[in-house]
């Protein structure tokens, strides 16, 4: 199974830290760079919007909450990995389930795995047509049904693919394309806020709270999400306890610091009126934003394949286990037409959620809640018992509050 690849043999020494200035496998600085580009994802563009909701000092500091109690699970795993020698999340989750584990697993990764693409596929109708109505609101891309059924001839074909590995550079193409977009706004946010003519410390001193605190947190949670990659980053991770709690605590400050960056100037730019797909906001015409559209909806097509690619893998995974051993069967997953079929219906039920789901930030905050807050919170803190079999109760007794909180 692809989630539960081959452990490491428990109790190995770790080689020397290799430091934060090394980039080679299992060092310090290898080490941070996979965390924060498995965090940076679309799930920053709907934070400007969260902060419209409570106002900037209380967005900030559940930004804080969320980055915290990111670093708290992520404690939690490395320290597993540490113990077990187990690199994948599906093999902590049978250290702690048994058999059932990795099953449990498997259905989290494929509906989130949905969800991602869901996503995805909203931000995509968003900005195809809204780079075609430069050139008349008469083209045929200026409608959003058209946009997804051109999206799904390219997707779905993809997504029926046995293997993506032709597709594997685009995830380096989207984080860059991410990390231009939140540049392009904090540069736009002066020229826009001062149009307003509105007193700066009246802004941010503006604050709401109310029950969209629990979606802005949400929301917060999602972009701070790496847990499933973070047991494999850990195995191969050189230094000790010490050096990973710096790693990690390096991880949630710079998070911290460009989602706040990007969430405020996002907001300052637009204030109450800002939407939750805050690009939508800009001027058709503006140049700089007209490249991040295009950017965003080219690197979005090629990254729903690559997100269904796992999630179907997980649902055959689950398949396999309700099959039974058969040792001279063909897998599920190796009958092309068994594959196509189970595929295509992932798909449709993903497009389906997508057009009945305008708004992002909704979409994205029940995904966070409902999926990645368990994977994020409540198993690390079975984990924090189970496995590392500690007795102090104030650490995963809050993460489970916070995963309450959220559903």
């Amino acid at each position: 199974k692809p989630l539960l690849p081959k452990s490491a043999k428990g109790g190995k020494a770790l080689p020397q830290d290799k430091g934060w200035t090394s980039f080679g496998e299992g060092a310090a600085g290898a080490s941070l760079a996979l965390l924060v580009s498995a965090a940076i994802g679309t799930g920053v563009l709907a934070l400007p919007y969260g902060v419209s909701r409570v106002g900037v000092l209380p967005s900030i500091g559940l930004f804080a909450v969320a980055g915290a109690a990111t670093y708290a699970s992520n404690t939690i795993l490395f320290d597993c990995v540490s113990e077990t020698g187990h690199g994948s999340y599906g093999q902590l989750m049978s250290d702690i389930l048994g058999k059932y584990g990795a099953m449990v697993l498997d259905i989290f990764v494929f509906v989130e795995g949905l969800g991602a693409v869901a996503t995805y596929l909203v931000f995509i109708m968003d900005y195809v047509p809204q780079v075609c109505q430069l050139w008349g609101d008469d083209y045929w891309c200026t409608d959003q049904m058209n946009v997804a059924w051109a999206a799904t001839a390219i997707i779905w074909p993809l997504s029926c693919l046995k293997g993506l590995s032709a597709l594997r550079y685009t995830s380096t193409c989207s984080i860059g394309t991410i990390i231009l977009t939140s540049l392009v706004v904090i540069f736009k946010a002066p020229s826009h806020f001062s149009s307003k003519g509105l007193s700066l410390s009246h802004v941010i001193a503006e604050s709401h709270w109310n029950k969209s605190s629990f979606q802005v947190l949400s929301m917060a949670c999602f972009a701070f999400m790496t847990h499933t990659n973070s047991p494999e980053i850990a195995l191969r991770f050189s230094g000790g306890a010490a050096s990973a709690r710096k790693v990690l605590s390096a991880q949630t400050i710079l998070l911290w610091f460009v989602y706040c960056a990007i969430a405020v100037c996002g907001y300052m730019s637009f204030l109450d009126s800002t939407k939750q797909d805050f690009l939508t906001n800009y001027d058709l015409q503006d140049k700089l934003i007209v490249l991040c559209r295009c950017l965003l909806s080219t690197t979005l097509v090629f990254a729903c394949p690559i997100n269904m690619f796992p999630a179907v893998q997980a649902l055959f995974n689950v398949l396999e286990s309700l099959r039974g051993k058969q040792p001279d069967a063909e897998r599920l997953y190796d009958m092309h037409q068994v594959r196509v079929a189970v595929t295509t219906l992932a798909f449709a039920l993903t497009l389906g959620v997508a057009l009945k789901s305008p708004h992002v930030a909704d979409l994205i905050s029940s995904i966070s809640a409902y999926f990645s807050s368990p994977l994020m919170f409540a198993f690390p803190a079975v984990m924090h018992w189970k496995i590392l079999r500690r007795q102090t109760m104030a650490l995963p007794l809050g993460l489970l509050a916070i995963t309450a909180a959220l559903w």
